[in-house]
């Protein structure tokens, strides 16, 4: 009888380490992989990559089609760059059995052993397919994928992926959080401030009530709607489109940049809440500007390809704490979408 190929036995291998992970993990002493550890976590990388891509796109409601060659450039990075973190890893694991000389495991058993442990994100871009040409079965996927893999071996692969490589995949970490809250508004927790009294505005499918002794202004600058400020805080509602494949955090970033400018930050807070049944990116800083003693608070909602920011200034509050408290009662009355009656 003719001998399985190397390609068959490599992929006999890989379904093993998903579908029976225990059983793949006794044998891993037994065998030497050589590259195919290497193939096995760059494909998982690229695995990981498309299917948050592709998440991302699907949450925006883009074709895919229009990115194939960004997609698969960037890849092919996260690729390479989940490999970097698995031999960090592996070569922690080997060091802490030399040292505590529990075992005898070898620097390449050790990094077959983190390699193949992120097998199951092979199967990841099922999801993504669906997610893309179903968006309404991405639930479904997801359970089907936990019904198709192992749950530890699950479990384990996206922590090996995520949590290992948080300084070298920190974007990735960031994507994945942010996509969750795009696909599931539900996750993040809703934002408790009592709605502040005063004047309702109205502009571009939002509303914002905002009290009567913030003075309202038009001042034409390029991506603002409107401006506000009272003798001791400014608030501005800007407007922004950031690029296809921006998630909240970056574009909290982008469009805090212009907000920033020599400010240097003591305090720099930022969390994920609910504000009228949308997920937005609360950004909390105090420092100072030119000497002067500043807080910001920035709230950053992202719909599809379009973001809108409510970015509060408060100058030499005496409670930094009751500022924010302020931004947080306006932006408890902000609608983005068909206002309310």
């Amino acid at each position: 009888m003719e001998p399985p190929s190397e390609l068959a036995w490599f992929r006999g291998e890989v379904l093993r380490s998903i579908v029976r992970p225990r059983s793949f993990a006794k044998s891993l002493a037994q065998e030497h992989f050589g590259l195919a550890g290497v193939l096995i976590v760059v494909g998982a990388g690229i695995a990981l990559s498309l299917t948050i891509d592709a998440l991302v796109l699907a949450t925006k409601g883009l074709s895919p089609a229009s990115f194939v060659a960004r997609l698969i450039f960037e890849s092919l990075l996260l690729g390479a760059r989940l490999a970097i973190s698995a031999a960090v890893v592996a070569l922690v694991v080997f060091l802490g059995a030399r040292v505590t000389r529990q075992s005898d495991l070898t620097l390449d058993q050790c990094f077959n052993a983190v390699a193949f442990a992120t097998s199951p994100l092979l199967v990841m871009p099922l999801a993504a397919l669906i997610a893309v040409f179903a968006p309404n079965l991405v639930l479904a996927a997801a359970i089907l994928i936990l019904v198709i893999l192992p749950l530890p071996a699950a479990a384990l692969a996206l922590l090996l992926a995520l949590g290992s490589g948080w300084v070298v995949l920190g974007d990735q970490v960031s994507r994945v959080r942010m996509t969750a809250y795009a696909i599931l508004p539900e996750l993040a927790p809703t934002m408790i401030a009592t709605p502040a009294q005063g004047k309702r505005y109205d502009f571009q499918g939002a509303s914002l009530t905002v009290p009567e002794d913030w003075a309202y202004s038009v001042r034409g600058v390029s991506g603002e709607l409107a401006h506000f400020e009272t003798p001791s805080a400014t608030l501005n509602v800007a407007v922004v489109r950031p690029e296809d494949l921006a998630t909240m955090d970056s574009f909290a970033d982008l469009v805090a940049r212009g907000e920033r400018l020599g400010f240097a930050a003591t305090r720099n807070e930022r969390s994920v809440e609910r504000i009228n049944g949308l997920a937005a990116v609360d950004d909390r800083a105090d420092g100072t500007y030119e000497g002067r003693h500043i807080a910001i608070r920035q709230f950053a909602i992202l719909i599809r390809t379009s973001g809108t920011a409510l970015q509060f200034r408060f100058f030499d509050p005496p409670d930094v704490d009751a500022a924010f408290a302020q931004a947080a009662a306006i932006a408890a009355t902000w609608h983005v979408g068909a206002p309310p009656p």
